[in-house]
């Protein structure tokens, strides 16, 4: 009995030297801060400049030199066409000049013969003036040869198609053999300048969004955050979605590449919401709260609604207000109800 009793007589003392070990606290005064608030969207990185390469001529392609994820520089030759009918058809024109000029001269040297005749007396008046007509007509042939010549050499240039942008190939319409038509695409390429981020906003969001804005862009495939400015919104949403095309901006960034997955943060509005450490943080009977010190100088544990983190600091959405107290890094051995020593910050 006396063994059993000494044995009751040390759990309270057990439990006093607990309460007694929990020595001081450092706790910190909850402040108030202006929080941006960040309507958040999805999108992709699209190159503002996107082009269809295709002939003006027709012909067989001979060679492709690039293919698709090729980096390509303005000027490069790109593709060969097979030049045969061109060749062909400028030999052809080259003819009919030469039997221009021909034509030309021998109705020059009728020309003068005829003047010389007229002066004599011996042709007359009207008969000089067919023959001056039709060395006109010559003339005038012999330019319009000249003309489709020119034409046809300049048709030359379109069976070395060469790029118009620096950027890189991400589509061939073509194998070599297949046959070029005019307004037939070959290539697709896109410029790697000149970025843009495409997403969709709400229609409710229009009226906090506007061109010129600064946007925050985060690129998963970087893993980085980029600052962006809003550069066009249209206006005209989709029919079944609601939503409305915002493009932005984005400044040259080594590794950014169109088709990139991204999410977009816009500063829609502000509100005051109370901040607190991330270290003030504990679980609680699986609940996630802080310590608050009462007047008593006594904890309590509070259960609260939480919002994003930024820089080591949390957002309180519930459970605080501005000019509390809460335990900086609570131990596991503080409990709802212990009396504590304030450290206060």
């Amino acid at each position: 009995m006396m063994f059993l009793s000494a044995c009751d007589d040390s759990q309270p003392d057990k439990k006093i030297a607990a309460k007694q070990a929990i020595k001081e606290v450092v706790a910190t005064l909850v402040v108030v801060e202006e929080i941006a608030v960040n309507y958040r969207t999805t999108g992709s990185v699209v190159s503002d400049q996107r082009i269809q390469v295709a002939s003006r001529t027709t012909g067989y392609i001979q060679k492709i030199l690039v293919r698709e994820g090729d980096q390509v520089k303005k000027g490069q030759l790109l593709l060969e066409l097979d030049g045969a009918d061109v060749e062909g058809a400028i030999q052809q024109i080259k003819a009919n000049v030469n039997k221009s000029n021909s034509a030309l001269k021998d109705a020059q040297t009728d020309l003068d013969r005829f003047q010389s005749l007229f002066k004599r007396g011996s042709v007359s008046e009207n008969k000089l003036r067919k023959v001056r007509l039709q060395r006109d007509i010559a003339r005038d042939t012999l330019l319009e040869a000249k003309a489709v010549l020119k034409t046809a050499k300049s048709q030359r240039q379109y069976t070395q198609i060469t790029s118009p942008i620096d950027g890189v190939v991400v589509a061939r319409q073509k194998r070599e053999g297949d046959l070029a038509m005019p307004s037939v695409p070959l290539l697709t390429l896109e410029s790697t300048a000149g970025l843009l981020f495409e997403t969709y906003i709400a229609e409710g969001q229009l009226k906090n969004i506007k061109q010129g804005d600064s946007v925050q862009v985060e690129i998963d495939a970087l893993a980085k955050s980029l600052q962006g400015i809003v550069a066009r919104v249209v206006p005209s949403g989709n029919p079944l979605t609601r939503k409305s095309l915002v493009k932005i901006s984005l400044n040259d960034e080594e590794g950014l590449l169109p088709g990139m997955f991204g999410r977009t943060y816009f500063k829609v509005g502000v509100e005051s919401l109370p901040l607190i450490s991330v270290d003030s943080l504990c679980v609680r009977g699986s609940l996630r709260g802080v310590f608050v010190v009462e007047e008593n100088e006594t904890a309590y544990f509070r259960w609260l609604q939480l919002g994003k983190t930024n820089a080591g600091k949390i957002e309180v959405i519930a459970g605080l207000e501005k000019g509390e107290h809460v335990i900086e890094s609570p131990s596991e051995q503080l409990h709802d109800g212990d009396k504590v020593q304030l450290k206060r910050f």
